[in-house]
């Protein structure tokens, strides 16, 4: 059996962060990663872009296999940890080998989420979450001709965005009432759809996705309207799930996410969670930039220096070519905006005030100043030295 001083179960951006924090703090402690993929920790951010190109599984690792010998860092590709036993400080891979920890962290990542509609489970309904992924829809991709996508966040909109690039007949459904509601206003939304159908993608709002049409291979979608639409590929783009099963059956507490306190602890003293798994104030996350941080944080604990998690002010930045939109704070409660929108509709900025302080904004168009707005907005900074 082996033994091993910290355990990390997962290697994405939480697990990594954390390794490399702990090997700071720790240059002789044994680390190993075990991860079910057979690829070191890759860029996810970048794999929706990859879509529309061709690429070599190495161009989107974070680290080479030389950075992992140099940290004396051992990674198990493509293994699953079927058993974890907390009482015994020890997890059981797929293979029968037994492994014993001192310190364990569970950054098993997410799913994605796909929603409980008729036909989901037919051949071409497809969700984006790994390399794999992105291989296997491309190669779907090449027998298809309308593609749909379904949601109206980030990723949904960079996937119709270099879907469209490869011309393919893109449609877009979402059941919001405009695209990225979380991130942006209506107003500014209104302009990011109008340039979207310039570049000829079909665009369905206020609408949900009924039932997949076809026999065993989806064809088409109808929707709750009864309109239906022409689709041999369907890829779905609403929200992930946190991939928690490994500790169902152990005592480590559990919700939507794994529960963990404000060092990234779980109720099982040598057991921390990061990424995309744990539930933070009742809160799923997943941001890649969260997943980093709290990977650092738990990974310092683990190695004996105090760290305390505080969520950061999240920000999305969405870059479509001409296209660019950064956007961060409260965009929903202020009591005056500030906006600026030069002659030809180009660019359009809103700054969101309460109390003469900057609370939130949003930039399109031209988003330079955006580490000025990110500074202003967690400072608090008043609107008119802003301005000056």
């Amino acid at each position: 059996m082996d033994k091993v001083k910290y355990l990390i179960i997962g290697n994405g951006i939480a697990g990594l962060s954390a390794a490399r924090e702990i090997r700071k703090l720790d240059t002789e402690g044994s680390i190993t990663m075990v991860t079910s993929e057979p690829y070191l920790t890759y860029y996810r951010v970048k794999l929706t872009e990859s879509l529309s190109k061709d690429f070599e599984s190495e161009e989107l690792l974070v680290n080479d296999e030389d950075w992992y010998k140099e940290k004396n860092i051992n990674v198990l590709v493509s293994k699953i940890v079927e058993d974890l036993n907390v009482e015994e400080n020890q997890v059981r891979l797929d293979d029968g080998s037994k492994i014993k920890y001192e310190k364990l962290l569970l950054a098993t990542g997410s799913r994605p989420f796909i929603p409980p509609i008729k036909g989901k489970y037919k051949q071409g309904v497809l969700a984006l979450r790994t390399i794999d992924d992105v291989k296997y829809i491309q190669t779907y991709f090449d027998r298809c001709e309308d593609i749909a996508i379904i949601g109206g966040g980030l990723l949904s909109l960079e996937a119709a965005w270099y879907l469209n690039t490869l011309e393919k007949n893109i449609t877009l459904i979402a059941r919001s009432p405009y695209l990225m509601t979380k991130q942006i206003d209506e107003d500014i939304s209104r302009e990011l759809e109008g340039k979207l159908i310039e570049k000829g993608i079909n665009i369905y709002l206020d609408s949900n996705t009924e039932e997949i049409l076809g026999e065993s291979k989806a064809n088409g979608i109808r929707l709750d309207n009864g309109k239906e639409i022409k689709a041999d590929e369907i890829l779905f783009s609403t929200g992930i799930v946190p991939n928690i099963d490994l500790v169902r059956d152990t005592p480590i507490k559990f919700n939507r996410g794994i529960i963990v306190d404000n060092t990234l602890r779980t109720n099982i003293d040598n057991v921390y969670a990061a990424g995309d798994v744990v539930e933070v104030d009742g809160k799923i996350i997943g941001l890649w930039t969260s997943s980093n941080e709290q990977g650092k944080i738990a990974g310092s604990n683990m190695a004996g220096k105090y760290k305390e998690y505080t969520e950061a002010r999240p920000f999305t930045t969405l870059r479509l070519d001409d296209i660019k939109i950064f956007s961060m704070g409260d965009i929903d409660r202020f009591d005056k905006v500030h906006e600026y929108k030069n002659g030809d509709g180009t660019i359009h900025h809103k700054i969101f005030t309460t109390d003469g302080k900057i609370t939130g904004g949003i930039l399109f168009g031209d988003i330079k100043d955006m580490g000025k707005l990110r500074k202003a907005i967690n400072e608090n900074t008043e609107i008119d030295s802003y301005l000056e």
